[in-house]
């Protein structure tokens, strides 16, 4: 297994701990924090792994270029940047989807950061949350706000990987 890889599979352990600690939201931050290095060290890692192969150079430029368009990789480096270098990554929006006892479901929107959250508005026929709830994060400041914190950073995951891939495959494991 390569450096890279090994990085990649960290940042997808950290990955599955954001979905499971989301019903917590310090820690929550914690391995977001945690993914958000990770998963920019796997490109970072390939460089230096593969620097020596004949072509690496060439490819990569390329596919910098194509991580420079990706919104999803841009931002997520951002991000980064700002929780190692000015203050936490905080996502500000929290919605817990549940199905209720005799009912369809229900929708609570909670906006806050770290565990300060207020009740903005909710929507409740019947009192008992079933253990089937669903917590979602969001991020205030990204363009695609219609996507929760755990699908942005399983695009960018995905996006890796495809990139370690085809590295691998053209270059050869190390």
């Amino acid at each position: 297994m390569t450096n890279a890889r090994d990085k990649l599979n960290e940042a997808k352990f950290f990955l599955e701990e954001m979905r499971r600690v989301s019903g917590m939201p310090d820690q929550f931050r914690y391995m977001l924090t945690a993914f958000l290095a990770a998963s920019r060290s796997v490109t970072q890692i390939m460089q230096k792994e593969f620097s020596a192969k004949t072509g690496f150079s060439d490819w990569y430029r390329k596919k910098q270029k194509e991580m420079e368009d990706s919104h999803i990789l841009k931002y997520l480096h951002r991000q980064r940047s700002i929780t190692y270098h000015e203050r936490p990554v905080l996502p500000y929006l929290i919605s817990i989807t549940g199905q209720i006892a005799n009912s369809t479901g229900m929708n609570i929107v909670l906006t806050g950061t770290g565990s300060t959250l207020d009740l903005t508005s909710g929507f409740v026929d019947m009192p008992t949350i079933q253990p089937t709830t669903v917590v979602r994060y969001y991020f205030d400041d990204i363009p695609s706000k219609d996507k929760d914190v755990i699908t942005i950073c399983r695009e960018a995951r995905d996006t890796l990987e495809k990139i370690l891939d085809e590295c691998e495959g053209e270059f050869g494991e190390i």
